[in-house]
């Protein structure tokens, strides 16, 4: 997918979140208010914080493509891994608060209102939450975007909630037990708390240049596929994702007799395929030959030329 198209695609996903986003804030608000329900406000709570998460996500996605300058010359598209740990920490901080307010709901016994209006509503928000965040999470794989993929997936936890919200109510109004209201509520809370605490770990591995195997796998195979194909070896092989890119970093061995000027054209060749294989990434080449590369590496314990 071409790079115009990904950031088309990445707008359009953004906006719609966020629309979506306030537009249930505001949808559950009302049903708290109707109902006073312990599960409802857990749902609301969680929907405050995500308002103000994919607002500063928006923020991310767009800085993450602005070019490199020369306070920042390896680009922006870091910040991809800050805008979802913040995210997980204030999902985190979101289920802390749930908890506290199921328990003080159980302890005062508080028996919701307007139950049956309060349940359809809710029941709506689980229906466009889980679309949503399926969406999201679809368009933040396909266009390599971990802002919109964290997003999709903090929805979903989102729609589990409301899930959560409408079961507690169901039972209320079914069994007249006040309890299962802050029962759901609470369950709520320890589902979100899990998915924030995985964000804020997925957060600082990525800071930390945590290798995927997965990336690892595809982007030796297209290495390796252009070295057999070129009749050249490599290694040293490195990568990484930043959030927005993929970064390649190979040594290139060639025959001794290789002129530099062809040496150079096959090291572009691969930064160009591997741009048309991977999508936006960033290509470093180190140029060497096979008579002196033992000497050159003596003591380094490379991986094996191929």
């Amino acid at each position: 997918m071409r790079n115009e198209t990904k950031q088309k695609c990445q707008s359009f996903a953004m906006n719609l979140s966020v629309a979506i986003g306030y537009t249930l804030l505001v949808v559950k608000i009302v049903a708290y208010a109707l109902t006073g329900s312990a599960a409802v406000l857990s749902d609301a709570a969680e929907s405050v914080v995500h308002v103000v998460a994919i607002t500063f996500a928006g923020f991310s996605l767009r800085l993450a493509r602005k070019k490199a300058s020369a306070r920042y010359p390896y680009g922006y598209d870091r910040i991809s891994f800050f805008s979802a740990g913040v995210e997980g920490a204030l999902i985190f901080l979101a289920a802390v608060f749930i908890l506290y307010e199921s328990v003080l709901s159980f302890l005062q016994r508080r028996m919701p209102d307007e139950l049956g209006l309060g349940t359809a509503l809710s029941a709506v928000v689980v229906v466009v939450n889980g679309v949503l965040g399926l969406y999201l999470i679809r368009v933040g794989k396909k266009t390599d975007s971990l802002i919109l993929e964290a997003d999709g997936k903090h929805v979903l936890s989102d729609s589990i909630t409301s899930i959560g919200a409408v079961a507690g109510l169901l039972l209320v109004l079914l069994t007249g037990q006040f309890w299962f209201d802050s029962l759901f509520g609470a369950l709520a809370g320890l589902n979100i708390l899990k998915e924030g605490i995985g964000l804020i770990r997925r957060s600082v591995l990525g800071l930390m240049d945590e290798v995927s195997p997965q990336l690892f796998e595809r982007v030796r195979g297209h290495v390796s596929e252009f070295a057999t194909n070129n009749r050249i070896g490599f290694h040293d092989l490195r990568c990484r994702n930043s959030g927005a890119r993929i970064w390649v970093q190979v040594h290139l061995v060639y025959e001794d007799h290789i002129l530099l000027r062809d040496a150079h054209s096959l090291a572009t060749a691969l930064e160009n395929y591997l741009l048309h294989e991977l999508g936006d990434c960033e290509v470093i080449t180190h140029l060497e030959v096979r008579g002196d590369h033992q000497t050159v590496h003596a003591g380094h314990h490379p991986e094996p030329v191929l």
